[in-house]
């Protein structure tokens, strides 16, 4: 693991190559995880397609260079040749969230850009989260599938209050309402079939997010620890960080 003081670009750690089309799914960090791939990608000189197929936040000014809503404007934008951030969205709703882009969409628009920011999940701004039969919604190009794990969702309790679609949840994890979420509950969300990578496509990268302090990153390694032993194969990549802190392990 490196040290602070070794601090490498999160894009590195992701193994990001020009082409990419990465898809983030999960809870507990997919925007902010998403952002600092483009802010990497911006300072390399890279021309980055930041979007989603599920629905966002409209961002803060300071994180895109371009910002395209309606599909009659993305050829125009597209082939502004600056390497540069866009954003782009089908629409905005009542709850300024921008609205996803359809597969025929997307599949018009990437071959103008270096790389490919996707989030293609929704946690109605939970920490963690079941899914549902149509989610998450992964586009078919991916070439890298990024699940989100919270390590500090450690002890929270299972309720509709803490975990989106908590009832999936139980159905995943084999838990119950109003217990704590454990090391195995959050093992169980990573590798069962209907869970954290459900529908992935490309590599599969887990980032386990938080680990801020040291607790939260000795659990952060018992989990990495246990994937490795109990499912050797089942993962690409295991990324422990803090997307705050900018601060990442492998």
């Amino acid at each position: 693991m490196k040290e602070k003081g070794d601090l490498v670009e999160l894009s590195s750690y992701v193994g990001l190559k020009e082409k990419d089309i990465v898809s983030v799914v999960g809870a507990g960090g997919k925007t902010s995880l998403l952002f600092q791939l483009a802010q990497d990608i911006k300072n390399n000189n890279g021309k980055t397609l930041l979007t989603t197929t599920t629905k966002i936040y409209l961002p803060q000014k300071e994180v895109y260079d371009f910002l395209c809503i309606g599909e009659n404007e993305f050829s125009k934008y597209a082939k502004i040749n600056e390497k540069v951030v866009h954003v782009y969205g089908a629409g905005v709703n009542a709850e300024n969230k921008l609205l996803g882009l359809k597969e025929r969409q997307l599949d018009k628009l990437v071959m103008y850009f270096d790389y490919v920011l996707i989030e293609a999940d929704g946690a109605k701004e939970k920490q963690i989260k079941g899914w549902d039969n149509h989610e998450p919604v992964v586009y078919g190009r991916t070439t890298k599938t990024i699940g989100v794990v919270d390590i500090q969702t450690l002890g929270m309790r299972i309720c509709k209050n803490n975990v989106h679609r908590s009832e999936r949840f139980c159905e995943i994890t084999h838990s119950r309402e109003g217990e704590s979420i454990t090391l195995e509950h959050l093992f169980n969300v990573i590798i069962h079939p209907q869970g954290l990578f459900k529908g992935a496509k490309g590599e599969k990268i887990l980032f386990i997010n938080k680990a801020e302090d040291v607790y939260y990153l000795d659990k952060a390694v018992q989990l990495k620890n246990k994937i490795d032993r109990c499912c050797p194969k089942a993962l690409d990549r295991i990324i422990i960080g803090s997307i705050k802190n900018n601060l990442y392990y492998v």
